[in-house]
Formats: structure tokens, C-alpha cells, sequence
């Protein structure tokens, strides 16, 4: 699935017209291959099982259960994937709710393609170091 080391994202936005477009624009960010895209948080689900992503960038409000419960369902689903949490605003004390629930880091869309790529790529670095650590017998 890798090529080249690029850095694999899927990406999984309920809003069916951003999850294309952003997929466009961070294709042409060196280092980074979007490896799928979606509206649809269940067909996401199963991309991410299937694909395996470093990165899984999502945003999902609207529908269907709390977005706590959907990124802690979908960390198991996909459990070697990072979780970032991409969205229009965070309540107060949201962030904090959406780590305990294994996203790694929260970025509010509006952002520039490039600085979002660099997000990304720092998300994915975050997890190498963890799981270097977990081998090395570190926590």
C-alpha cells in the first residue's frame, strides 16, 4: 500500500463535497497519498479496515451517535491508523473529549492545504514515536 514512504490518509467527511476536493489538494502535498474518501462513516469504517491508513483524517457531527463514540469506535476499527479530528469549530472542552477518545490531534478546517499536510504529517510522526516507544519497552 505504500509508496515511496508517503504518508497514507483517508479521508472521512460527512459534508459529501469536502471529502473529494480536500482529497484533491492533499494529493499534491509531497509525502502525502490519500488512499480513500468518503462521506459515508461506515463505508469509512471499512476503508480503514481494509486499507489501513497512517492518518485518518474525519469529520462527522451530524448524524448518528456522539462524535466521541464514533472516533473511539473507529480507532478499533482501524487500530494502527492515527485519528485526526478535522472540523468547522470545537465546543468548550470538545478537544479534550475527542483525545480521551483517541484522536491525536484536532485541527479546524479553514486551515491551508500545506499547513494541514504538515498536521498530518506530524499526527503520523506522533504515533511512530509511541509505538518506537512501546518496542523499546517505553510508555
Amino acid at each position: 500500500m505504500k509508496q515511496h514512504g508517503d504518508l497514507t490518509v483517508l479521508i472521512i467527511d460527512e459534508h459529501s463535497g469536502v471529502s473529494p476536493a480536500l482529497a484533491e489538494r492533499l494529493n499534491l502535498v509531497p509525502g502525502i497519498r490519500v488512499v480513500g474518501e468518503t462521506a459515508n462513516v461506515m463505508l469509512g469504517a471499512e476503508l480503514a479496515h481494509q486499507l489501513e491508513p497512517d492518518v485518518i483524517l474525519a469529520d462527522f457531527r451530524r448524524t448518528g451517535p456522539p462524535r466521541e463514540e464514533t472516533y473511539r469506535w473507529l480507532s478499533r476499527v482501524s487500530p494502527t491508523s492515527q485519528l485526526v479530528a478535522h472540523a468547522s469549530y470545537l465546543a468548550n472542552g470538545e478537544e479534550r473529549t475527542l483525545r480521551e477518545a483517541g484522536v491525536a490531534r484536532c485541527i479546524l478546517k479553514g486551515s491551508a492545504v500545506r499547513k494541514l499536510g504538515e498536521e498530518l504529517l506530524l499526527a503520523a510522526g506522533d504515533r511512530r514515536r509511541s509505538h518506537d516507544g512501546d518496542r523499546n519497552g517505553k510508555h
